[in-house]
């Protein structure tokens, strides 16, 4: 682990700094073995080769990952490191004064935007009001703690220094001096960024939504089609071609590979000829091509068969009428990934609500601050 800052005042801050980065670590650690344990339960209860192989995947994929997130741990500590090493040169070569810091009201993820009010200047008053940036975990209440009277350790009032505050309680702050306005481009640009992100993210969840509501929407008429097709009447037809077509089931996050079996017929109604593809219209595709062959035996090519069709729409023939339980699962599961595609949709539509409701009232906050101080 890295040394203490000789300083004093800044102990304790090391000591917060190092304590946050081993909590983070644990936490992560905590959430790989978990999701390491479940993994294996699953492949061990099911004992398939796929559950099995998707765990050892995993397993590969964890190690490049934890390796990047301790390589991240490193970085965070040794960027630590360097600016308490900065804000102890600050304290050794620069002379304190006596300051006070009013918030903003402006305060993100960069850091809290507060006034700087030196009770002695060393520039001219012309040069304008001074502000500084407190780093992020110095989190204000400005309810409860209206201005601060610190000790104000900095090489000189301008844009860009880093500066250093002591509070009667011991407590220290760190910072940066900013220009106002640079800060509040700065603000406006990620704010404008982060809500393009997140508009992108919806566009791309409502074009699977929407998918997955064309989905739904087919199995259902799929469904009534089964139902109906019990009492539909029947004519002859002739199989022209049976074959097995491979496709992918989805199962989870991944998908695999299934079979499912395609009849071609052909048959007569009224003196039209029609061809047709459907075996049954609720046909759920299977994990064994043996399976999907067996589906075939009834009907090779060239042989004669009874085809039941839609007396308002003779296009549409089926194989064999109803069977419309087989619809169930498929529906259920398309169902499932609409309302996780609309959850999603609706977690980012909130986000960026609270994103905008939290820009505007930072910003209203600053215009009643910059009232007051007028």
């Amino acid at each position: 682990m890295s040394a203490i800052p000789p300083h004093p005042s800044l102990q304790k801050l090391a000591a917060a700094n190092r304590r946050r980065l081993r909590l983070l670590g644990l936490l992560f650690f905590m959430v790989m073995a978990g999701v390491l344990v479940f993994m294996m339960t699953v492949a061990l209860t099911h004992r398939d080769m796929v559950n099995l192989l998707i765990f050892a995947v995993a397993g590969l994929v964890m190690l490049p990952t934890m390796a990047l997130v301790g390589g991240l741990l490193w970085h965070l500590e040794r960027r630590q490191t360097r600016r308490l090493s900065a804000a102890d040169r600050v304290l050794r070569e620069s002379a304190p004064m006596n300051a006070r810091l009013a918030p903003t009201g402006l305060a993100n993820r960069v850091g809290t935007l507060v006034a700087v009010q030196p009770e002695t200047r060393t520039r001219p008053p012309s040069i304008g009001p001074i502000f500084a940036l407190l780093d992020p975990v110095q989190r204000w209440d400005r309810a409860s703690r209206p201005e601060l009277t610190v000790q104000l350790y900095c090489a000189q009032l301008e844009p860009g220094q880093e500066l250093v505050a002591l509070q009667d309680n011991g407590d220290t702050l760190l910072g940066k001096l900013v220009a106002l306005d640079s800060y509040r481009r700065q603000t406006t640009w990620m704010t404008a960024a982060a809500l393009g992100l997140i508009v992108l993210g919806m566009v791309v969840l409502a074009v699977l939504a929407a998918g997955d509501y064309r989905e739904y929407q087919r199995l259902d008429q799929a469904r009534r089609f089964a139902v109906a097709s019990e009492n539909w009447p029947p004519t002859t037809g002739t199989v022209r071609d049976a074959s097995v077509v491979t496709l992918r089931i989805p199962r989870g996050k991944t998908s695999v590979t299934g079979y499912r079996a395609r009849i071609e017929f052909e048959y007569v109604v009224a003196g039209t000829a029609y061809r047709g593809d459907h075996l049954s219209f609720c046909q759920p595709p299977s994990l064994e091509k043996q399976a999907a062959e067996t589906r075939l035996t009834p009907y090779p090519t060239g042989t004669r068969i009874e085809v039941r069709y839609d007396p308002t729409d003779p296009t549409r023939g089926v194989l064999e009428p109803g069977r419309a339980e087989a619809c169930e699962p498929l529906l259920a599961a398309a169902w499932r990934e609409m309302l996780l595609s609309l959850g999603l949709l609706g977690l980012l539509a909130l986000i960026g609500v609270a994103a905008v409701w939290e820009f505007l009232r930072q910003r209203r906050a600053f215009r009643v601050w910059a009232t007051s101080a007028e």
